[in-house]
């Protein structure tokens, strides 16, 4: 079945709540080992509204996200959702631009607002030369796995993602974002 998550051409304010709930009617429930769901979003959803929904589903043991940028407000859901005990442990892989952003960036202070939240909670950031956008997900009910287009920041757009409970996929990454840590 092909469902297609499409927003009117208008300013939609960042709600990931509402992000959660398109998530929700798309798939119903979390994935099973012979489940991968695919799924394409034309601006109406980001991977924080993956995040939020597995975490309504689930504690997250873990969580290990490969993003070019984390944006300050999907850092705040990440914070909250520690806070609420649902979101025990998280380390960001984050691409070098993020660290040495633009004025722009500089001027908001993600690296820093980054960087703050990770030592509150005891959460690890790496920086390094990446692009990539995948999600590592060790809950109390299993490993998932999120490919995605969708960095963790507020400018979804045409998003594709790929979606499954795959402890074997889970592995490989997490040794990849492992060997990484330990370049520096």
């Amino acid at each position: 079945m092909v469902h297609i998550v499409k927003q009117k051409k208008k300013n939609i304010k960042f709600n990931v709540v509402r992000e959660s709930r398109l998530i929700e009617d798309l798939i119903e429930k979390l994935p099973d080992d012979d489940t991968v769901y695919k799924i394409v979003s034309f601006g109406g959803f980001s991977s924080i509204g993956f995040v939020n929904y597995i975490a309504a589903q689930t504690k997250i043991k873990s969580m290990e996200a490969s993003t070019l940028r984390v944006g300050k407000k999907h850092l705040k859901v990440l914070d909250v959702l520690h806070k609420k005990g649902r979101l025990e442990y998280a380390h960001f892989l984050v691409g070098s631009i993020m660290s040495n952003d633009s004025k722009t960036g500089q001027k908001y202070g993600y690296f820093d607002s980054l960087q703050t939240v990770c030592d509150a909670n005891n959460w690890d950031v790496t920086v390094y030369t990446n692009h990539s956008k995948v999600i590592l997900f060790d809950t109390e009910i299993g490993k998932f796995v999120l490919e995605t287009s969708s960095n963790l920041n507020e400018n979804p757009k045409m998003e594709q993602f790929s979606f499954e409970k795959n402890a074997e996929l889970y592995e490989m990454y997490h040794n990849i974002f492992d060997e990484v840590r330990h370049i520096r």
